[in-house]
């Protein structure tokens, strides 16, 4: 089924389930009910079955669908959490300590998540472009031998051309590069401009090399781009693996609220 199908398709079955879900909240109100009562447990139904997508990443061991259609489930699930939360708050503000606490943490959870949508669609597809696939936890270890095997080269260019401009050069411009990752945010954001800028600086220096050294430097320069690989690596599986350190504990958070505030409600209502 095409993607772009199956997008507009479930949207649309939120809209229709989030129409009969506030209509329903408002006939209850038409009885002279206190329709939060019934909205605000929902929400905590829907908020439990948020929380189950991480509880099943945690249990991937056990098959209880695909990854994919989870999170599908959690995106969706969490657009109709939203039309319900507009309709229990009458789509106010609210004025409250705890009431305006609980909008807070739920408009940074969604916006977290909103993020992670973009994240997971955009540069997991970013990912799958790159030349070689590379284990983020294995990503420091290529970094260390990197480094080595570039000393290496020059080392060995001093030796063999007798000349030091290529090492100088490497020392002076060059080592902190390869000592640590650069350029995170431009690498996020799909540019090589600070890559290019070094690597424009080894182009200048050619010039200034011996015809031996001029061939460790073409050496180099394919070590460049080996770092620059890894840094694009690191940035976008960096991103990948920790956007739920704020999402998931930010959910936590809004569940302990959610429950302070459900016990005032029914401390102040005079119930058991």
């Amino acid at each position: 089924m095409n993607f772009g199908y199956r997008r507009i398709r479930n949207t649309i079955a939120v809209l229709i389930c989030g129409f009969v879900a506030i209509t329903a909240f408002e006939i209850i109100d038409l009885s002279i009910q206190v329709q939060q009562y019934y909205s605000g447990w929902f929400m905590v139904l829907l908020m439990t079955i948020l929380v189950s997508f991480y509880a099943k990443k945690k249990l991937a061991v056990i098959v209880l669908g695909s990854g994919s259609q989870w999170a599908q489930w959690h995106y969706y699930s969490g657009f109709f959490l939203f039309l319900v939360y507009l309709k229990h708050i009458e789509y106010t503000f609210p004025d409250g300590i705890v009431e305006t606490t609980i909008t807070v943490f739920y408009l940074v959870v969604m916006s977290s998540g909103v993020l992670g949508v973009f994240i997971n669609r955009v540069f997991a597809r970013r990912l799958s472009y790159l030349d070689e696939e590379i284990i983020f936890e294995r990503i420091p270890q290529h970094l260390t031998k990197l480094r080595r095997d570039v000393e290496a080269i020059i080392v060995e260019s001093v030796e063999d051309s007798g000349s030091t401009t290529l090492s100088d050069y490497y020392f002076s411009n060059l080592a902190s590069f390869f000592d640590r990752h650069h350029f995170f945010f431009t690498h996020l954001l799909g540019s090589n401009y600070g890559f290019l800028r070094v690597k424009d600086g080894l182009g200048k220096q050619l010039r200034y090399l011996n015809k031996k050294e001029a061939e460790y430097a073409l050496e180099l320069d394919n070590m460049l781009h080996k770092k620059n690989l890894l840094d694009t690596h690191f940035a976008i599986q960096c991103v990948l693996k920790y956007w739920g350190v704020l999402h998931f504990p930010m959910a936590l958070i809004l569940i302990l609220v959610t429950i302070l505030h459900i016990v005032l409600v029914y401390a102040f209502r005079g119930a058991a």
